[in-house]
């Protein structure tokens, strides 16, 4: 009996403590799982764009390469209509190679834009009032 009095006297306000303490860690999850989710879309964005920017750059490399061959008479034609044909392919792949990198250059823009908000609303998210 003395056992039950003692438990019977312990604060009631303990227990009110432990429902707040269980509220406030269950909203610090909720507010640690929504970092989480943006960290993984701001981790899934800068590679997918890194790996455009390097196919872009070996794209690039291909064709100075190219032109620096013919250029410096590496390159040796049977004709000079061979020697037409291999400029006009070198000037249709240079136009190519334009048109890649100025969509690139449009895509770069928007996709730093969406990073850029991104980023925000992470740091809004550590913002906000506990």
């Amino acid at each position: 009996m003395d056992k039950d009095n003692k438990n019977q006297k312990l604060p009631v306000w303990w227990h009110q403590d432990h429902e707040k303490w269980i509220e406030e860690v269950g909203q610090w999850q909720h507010e640690s799982d929504r970092l989480v989710a943006l960290l993984y879309q701001l981790e899934c964005a800068l590679p997918e764009h890194n790996a455009m920017l390097n196919n872009h750059v070996e794209g690039i490399q291909q064709h100075e390469g190219y032109l620096l061959r013919f250029e410096s008479g590496m390159m040796e034609f049977d004709s000079l209509q061979e020697q037409e044909k291999y400029h006009l392919n070198l000037a249709r792949l240079h136009k190519k190679m334009g048109q890649e990198h100025h969509g690139l250059k449009k895509t770069y823009a928007e996709e730093m834009e969406k990073f850029r908000l991104l980023l925000n609303r992470l740091l809004c998210e550590c913002d906000k009032e506990d």
